[in-house]
Parts: structure tokens; sequence; C-alpha cells
């Protein structure tokens, strides 16, 4: 650890400062991070922190936002934990999981390193309850009592795929505050929303279908998922994925469709759509290079695998989004 790094892990942070001003991180050279934060309506904000961190950075963080924060980590991922806790029990979050995280009042640490792209909705306890109703008894007990991280792990496309979404608008937003094709607050506020309510699916799934795996083959079970989609253009053999995620075929197909209620095959093309979606959507990349590039060598099969999963052909799709967006430009 540097003289710098070493003086950042000794200093306590308030959140509330952090979320205002992130200029009191002082970064090493070639290091940067930006934090995008708006207010949605009273005890709701949305926010966006994304960067590099050249090496290591450990913060401690004391939680005074009296916030419930419904993460999720886009790129890169993240380790906390708590002073008044386990010291041994970290949480970790991988690129790809989300988390609950509400501890107000509890200092902590906080550990980065690498690219970092996370989106994070923070709502105040009483308009939850507003708008989610009743919570699973565990996640409300854990609530009530100011003392709670649920990880979620078992995330689903449309979570990533909403997750993005605020991100773009958030940043596209900070960049070009005039541009028309702005998303409005309305959108935001929508749309955030719907985030939280995936995050809450997502904990709910979690918990009914990990319920006989243990916490080392869910970690294994993780990295495979990693792999598995760390290159959309060709999925590993399940042969390949089971043995460097060091678990036997049967467990990891097993595994893939008690954890992901998927199979490795299956998450992998609906992932590969999705991404898909994503590169005609927000890149307007060309119906042909997309297909190319997400390792099609048949036009044909990927204009029916795009089909199947959303009900449209990709070139379709694309023509409707750019009507879409010229329609938002003129208003």
């Amino acid at each position: 650890m540097s003289i710098h790094q070493s003086i950042l892990a000794r200093r306590e942070f308030s959140a509330i400062a952090l979320l205002s001003n992130t200029s009191c991180i002082e970064l090493e050279p070639l290091s940067k991070c930006r934090l995008l934060r708006v207010s949605l309506q009273d005890g709701v904000e949305l926010l966006v922190w994304q960067g590099r961190f050249e090496n290591p950075v450990t913060m401690n963080v004391c939680d005074d936002s009296r916030r419930i924060h419904f993460s999720y980590s886009l790129r890169g991922g993240f380790q906390s934990w708590f002073d008044d806790s386990d010291p041994g029990h970290v949480h970790t979050v991988h690129e790809g999981d989300g988390c609950i995280n509400y501890n107000p009042g509890r200092s902590g640490g906080f550990r980065q390193h690498g690219e970092f792209e996370s989106v994070t909705v923070m709502m105040r306890p009483d308009v939850l309850s507003q708008w989610a109703g009743e919570l699973s008894a565990p996640l409300q007990r854990s609530l009530n009592s100011g003392r709670c991280f649920a990880h979620c792990l078992c995330a689903s496309a449309e979570l990533r795929a909403t997750a993005h979404a605020l991100s773009k608008a958030l940043r596209v937003s900070d960049l070009c505050p005039e541009d028309a094709s702005n998303r409005k607050r309305l959108w935001l506020f929508g749309n955030s929303l719907l985030f939280v309510s995936l995050l809450l699916e997502t904990l709910e799934s979690d918990s009914q279908c990990a319920c006989n795996l243990s916490i080392t083959d869910r970690e294994k079970l993780i990295r495979a998922r990693g792999l598995l989609l760390g290159n959309l253009s060709q999925a590993p053999t399940i042969d390949e994925l089971a043995r460097a995620s060091n678990l036997s075929a049967i467990k990891l197909k097993r595994g893939f469709r008690k954890l992901f209620n998927n199979s490795v095959y299956g998450l992998f093309q609906r992932e590969r759509m999705h991404e898909a979606r994503r590169r005609l959507d927000s890149e307007g990349q060309p119906v042909l290079r997309v297909a190319v590039e997400l390792g099609y060598t048949n036009a044909s099969h990927f204009a029916a695998a795009f089909y199947k999963e959303f009900g449209v052909k990709p070139s379709t799709f694309k023509r409707r989004q750019c009507r879409q967006k010229r329609s938002d430009t003129v208003n």
C-alpha cells in the first residue's frame, strides 16, 4: 500500500459528504472517479458511480445517509465490511451482482480497484414502504434492525438492461445538459422504481433457488457465470467451464438451474440477445455487424434467435428505435 493509500484508509468519510462532493477523495495519478446524482423526489435519489482506480483504494465510511441503498454493479466489483461485525466477514459484490444495503449510523470499510461502474437508487424507508408495500419477512426484519446487507446474485438480463439505461441517461445528461434527447425526470423516476423492484425480485429468487447450495458452490457458480458471459461471441463447452470453476459437469448444470433459473447455454443465449439489443439501440450498430461480432455466421440464424427472445426482428427493432430517437429530438 502506498503512503497515499495508507492515509486514505485511516481517514473516515461521511457518506453524505462523499455523495455531495467526491473531490474529498485525493486520487493518485492515472486514477479517476465521478459521481452523478439526481434527486427524483423527496427521499429518492439516483446515482451513478464510475471511474478507474489504478491501485486498490480503501475508504472508511460512516453511513449517515439514512437511506436504503439499492445497487447494481455494471463494471467491476467492490468489497465492504462493518466495524461492529465479524472482522473476517467481508461482503464481496462482483460485476453483474446487486445488493441492498441499509446501515444507518454504522461505520465500515469499502475497497475498490480497477474499472468500475455502478448504479444506486437511494430510498428513505418510508418511501420504500409506500411504493413496495409488504416486503419479505427476512428482509423486513433486517431493515428494521438497521443492520442490512443483502447480496443479490441471480440478476436478470432485465435488471442489467435497466441499470445500463439509467447509467447512460445520467451520463448523457451530464455531458450534454441541453441535448433534447435527454431522459426526463418522469422516465428516470419510473425506471428507478423498476430497478428497485427488480432487485427485490432478485433477492426473493435467490432465497428460493439457493437454499440447497453451499456458500462455496454458490461462489463457484458465480465464477462460472462470469467465465461463461466473458465472451458472448463464443461459449465455452460444459467440460471447459466445469474444469475452470472446479465443479463437476453435473453439479455445474444443476447449479445453474438452481441459482440462475436457467440452463448454462440458455443463460448464455439470453444474455447474448440482450447484448445484441443494447448494441442495436444505444450504439446504433448495423444488424449484420452485431450478428458477426456476437458469433453468428448466418444472419438469418441471428434474426431467428432475436425474434424468439423479443418477438420482433432485429431490423424492425432498429428502425423503431431510430424513429423514436428522432421523435425525442424533435420534441
